[in-house]
């Protein structure tokens, strides 16, 4: 038995001092440096940038509404959905070839029609109610909300309605597939100011985050998931993840024809775009139920946490299908809705991403 242990010592000695000797890295590693920030050569993401405008401009239209007690149009929504008719404030917008209706998740197109065509019916002068649909106001009066007669409200089922079916979705199931970023797409010839078709694709991928290409080093001007993923960031350190392990990497590895690092660098921004929705879903339920008895903030709070739920479906790699679970506990008519199952709900989702030790603090 002594002589066979030193027998697989000396063998594994010789093995050892073979690689050493090599003086090489395995044949598939790559080495390259990974920048802290996107400020990378030949970056354009403008199209990705006209259409959050034009959800801004959807956004403002339905504030402006409530504001000045008015009239909501379906036909509005409908024509800055489509960008037909000029419906927008700014020309630019209006000029534009991009819209926002072919790159949604054609599946979901009709869910967010259904909105454009409730809110066209719903009072911003009226008190909502149970199966009424109208305003709720803090009971400062310092916010008002529009809803709809099971308590949703309507700006937010909108507007991260299409965070998730447009933004998610162009970003977890055709920005970062097989057909944008495989190895039989062009990475050669540069465009100047686009880059290669490889390149330009990740860069789209990156500009429905919502972020400037200084991000994280800076933080100025953030929107819709870069926004969350900000403010997630000091528990879960979701900037690293998403930023340094995901876009960045993703795109340095592009650069330097690293495969395995770029297939890498997309599942990582799946799956923590994803960790983002749900950890930021916690947070709105955590709040919905320290403002339980403020109805107006409870509503919008629900709201928030069932439509960043409702997203996680576009990942097609998800972590299952707890998020159905959780968005059953919240319910279908949020005026019925008791208090401990927001509680559950919490539960749900921190037992499955292993957010159970800071699912207070979200």
């Amino acid at each position: 038995m002594k002589n066979i242990i030193l027998l697989f010592s000396a063998l594994s000695f010789m093995l050892l001092s073979c690689s050493d000797d090599t003086g090489t890295n395995p044949p598939d590693t790559k080495e390259y440096n990974i920048p802290e920030t996107y400020n990378f050569s030949n970056v354009d993401f403008s199209g990705q940038l006209t259409r959050m405008e034009m959800v801004g401009e959807m956004r403002l239209l339905i504030e402006e509404a409530i504001k000045n007690k008015t009239g909501i149009s379906a036909g509005v929504l409908q024509s800055m959905f489509e960008n037909q008719g000029r419906p927008f404030v700014k020309e630019e917008l209006n000029d534009s070839d991009k819209n926002l209706y072919t790159k949604i998740d054609p599946t979901r197109q009709s869910f967010i029609e259904s909105y454009f065509r409730d809110i066209n019916n719903a009072s911003t002068t009226r008190q909502a109610a149970n199966n009424v649909k109208g305003i709720l106001k803090t009971n400062d009066g310092t916010q008002t909300f529009l809803v709809d007669s099971v308590g949703k409200e309507y700006l937010v089922m909108i507007e991260d309605g299409m965070m998730g079916a447009l933004f998610f979705y162009q970003v977890a199931q055709v920005y970062t597939s097989e057909d944008k970023i495989g190895d039989n797409v062009d990475k050669t010839e540069v465009v100047e100011g686009i880059g290669t078709d490889m390149q330009h694709h990740w860069d789209e991928a990156f500009g429905y985050f919502g972020a400037t290409v200084d991000f994280p080093a800076t933080k100025d001007n953030l929107s819709f998931l870069a926004k969350y993923c900000n403010d997630r960031d000091a528990l879960l350190n979701t900037n690293e993840l998403l930023m340094k392990d995901g876009f960045i990497k993703g795109r340095a590895a592009i650069n330097n024809d690293d495969s395995e690092g770029k297939l890498e660098a997309a599942a990582n921004v799946r799956k923590n775009w994803e960790l983002v929705l749900a950890s930021t879903a916690i947070h709105y339920l955590n709040d919905a139920i320290a403002n339980f008895d403020e109805t107006a903030i409870k509503h919008h709070d629900m709201t928030k946490a069932w439509i960043l739920l409702w997203s996680i479906q576009f990942n097609p790699e998800s972590n299952g299908f707890f998020y159905e679970d959780a968005l059953a506990k919240i319910g279908t008519n949020y005026w019925n809705t008791p208090k401990e199952n927001l509680m559950e709900a919490i539960e749900i989702i921190s037992n499955a991403y292993g957010l159970g030790e800071v699912k207070d603090a979200l």
